[in-house]
């Protein structure tokens, strides 16, 4: 009798992550799930307990494996100022967003599913990100702040500002939009952070 195929867990999360990236929590099933990972349903619940628990996980390998090179700018003082900062973050996304062989756009911004946190499991996971980047983004303009810099808007706007725009790029991505058009975006972005600019 054949033994049954071994898949790691990791391999098994990465095939995860590029289905749920591509079509998004809600309209990937268990069963494109298995055909993806090369094992039965039973082995997916028996590892990862439920759909949403492989979607969690698959999310937080997309942030530790994609976008932590560009997440870790956020925590990075280059004595640059805000507007280098917010310019290298959108820049280095827009480059994993725009990265061919894999699914365009940001798998947090697009794998979610429709709905609300209340009522839609995918979506409350995805919102935890989300605030986290949010958050992590508001300290720093909360620093520069305090160090004097003039900022367009408060800290929490500025944040928001961010997040959503980065939320625009992950759209036009998919739609098409080129890196080099994102990038000037970006850069209009970036200047828009600082009073004056």
């Amino acid at each position: 009798m054949a033994r049954p195929r071994s898949i790691s867990k990791e391999d098994s999360l990465e095939r995860a992550l590029l289905l749920f990236w591509e079509r998004g929590f809600d309209r990937t099933s268990i069963a494109d799930l298995s055909e993806a990972i090369g094992v039965g349903p039973s082995s997916i619940y028996n590892s990862f307990g439920s759909k949403e628990e492989l979607f969690r996980e698959a999310i937080g390998r997309y942030v530790a494996t994609y976008a932590d090179p560009a997440l870790k700018t956020i925590g990075m003082d280059s004595g640059e100022g805000p507007v280098a900062l917010v310019r290298d973050l959108m820049n280095k996304l827009i480059k994993l967003y725009t990265t061919k062989g894999q699914p365009s756009g940001c798998a947090i911004f697009e794998a979610g599913g429709a709905g609300l946190p209340s009522t839609s499991s995918a979506c409350s996971i995805t919102n935890e990100v989300k605030g986290s980047l949010q958050g992590a983004l508001r300290k720093r303009f909360e620093a520069y702040s305090r160090a004097g810099e003039e900022l367009s808007a408060s800290p929490k706007t500025l944040a928001l500002f961010v997040v959503g725009t980065l939320r625009g790029f992950s759209q036009l991505a998919c739609d098409g939009a080129t890196r080099a058009d994102l990038m000037k975006v970006a850069e209009h972005a970036a200047q828009s952070c600082v009073a004056g600019r």
